[in-house]
């Protein structure tokens, strides 16, 4: 018995976990940092945006905003988009560089070009093909720096999916972002060098712009960076300074964010961790019953002897759970 996997046709967030094999603690300094760039990589190939994400010791979380359109793009994007995974190398499978694939989308025969963008196309806009391209290529690295063999993961990646709401991700976000405070291995999330949070203070802009996106009513990336930092830690824990000179008021960066109407996200950090780490979807009981959260759920095919899926009730967050049986292998190495 596993955990149901669920997947939206339409633009949705995922909470997305890896854990390494046996849970042994293989990821050390160097292993992360090569792990944060190739997942860098692999969400420029799959045109997927990462929110935020960890790298811990023995597994990793990352939250990642992926809309199935983005596997519609022209030659040029697709050879921008390969350059970016596979970088000046060949692949394995087609034999290419960038360069060769640009050459023979454009002097093919039209039969064979066409089989390489579909190809190509079919890796995109995918949670499963972005997480298949992001853990295979790390293990290739992996076992050929350390002359192992073998799988790096033990099992099938694990993804819940969530509500697109700005709150509500940047609960999610502020979850994974405090995991290396939770372990220990940090006093502060901007400690851990390997977490998205960090990155964004560190100048990536992209993390930034992600994570100010969870705080639409701030105006400028400072002010939603010191209200996610209050969410993350509590009152008090905002920056000091908004990075303009002025002070930044904590309980008026909290009295704005509950102006919009929503429960305050830092009071949801409080929920119990199958709200945020455990079950298919979580959100709203509107999303649940009326939106995406509904759609998708709707499509589960829950064989005979199944749990069936439940509603956990917390302030305004519901969790869907289920089981089911058996399970699909993956595709051969990319």
């Amino acid at each position: 018995m596993g955990e149901i996997r669920i997947k939206s046709e339409e633009t949705c967030v995922y909470h997305i976990t890896s854990r390494v094999i046996h849970r042994r603690r293989l990821l050390s300094d160097v292993e992360r940092e090569v792990w944060v760039a190739a997942l860098e990589r692999a969400a420029a190939f799959s045109g997927v945006e990462v929110v935020t994400y960890c790298c811990l010791g023995n597994h990793v979380h990352i939250l990642a905003r992926i809309d199935p359109q983005a596997r519609l793009c022209g030659d040029g994007e697709l050879v921008r988009r390969f350059r970016a995974l596979y970088g000046s190398e060949k692949a394995v499978w087609c034999g290419l560089d960038a360069d060769g694939l640009a050459h023979a989308l454009a002097y093919d025969p039209p039969e064979a070009a066409e089989r390489l963008r579909e190809r190509l196309r079919a890796r995109m806009g995918d949670v499963s093909e972005f997480m298949r391209t992001l853990r295979q290529r790390y293990t290739r690295w992996y076992n050929r720096t350390h002359e192992t063999v073998g799988t790096l993961w033990a099992e099938r990646f694990g993804s819940v999916l969530v509500e697109d709401t700005p709150w509500l991700v940047g609960l999610v976000a502020a979850y994974i972002d405090l995991n290396a405070v939770r372990a220990g291995l940090a006093e502060l999330p901007e400690d851990y060098r390997w977490c998205g949070y960090a990155a964004a203070l560190a100048g990536d802009t992209e993390r930034r712009a992600a994570l100010a996106a969870c705080f639409p009513g701030e105006g400028d990336e400072h002010g939603a960076l010191a209200c996610y930092r209050l969410l993350m830690l509590g009152k008090g824990a905002a920056a000091k300074r908004d990075g303009r000179g002025g002070r930044v008021d904590p309980a008026a960066l909290l009295a704005a964010h509950r102006a919009g109407g929503e429960l305050a996200p830092h009071e949801l950090l409080r929920l119990r961790l199958r709200f945020l780490s455990r079950g298919v979807a979580l959100g709203s009981h509107k999303w649940m019953r009326d939106g995406a959260g509904a759609s998708a759920l709707g499509r589960l095919r829950r064989p005979a002897g199944a749990a069936p899926l439940e509603l956990l009730d917390d302030a305004d967050l519901c969790v869907a759970r289920g089981k089911y049986r058996g399970g699909g292998a993956g595709d051969p190495a990319q």
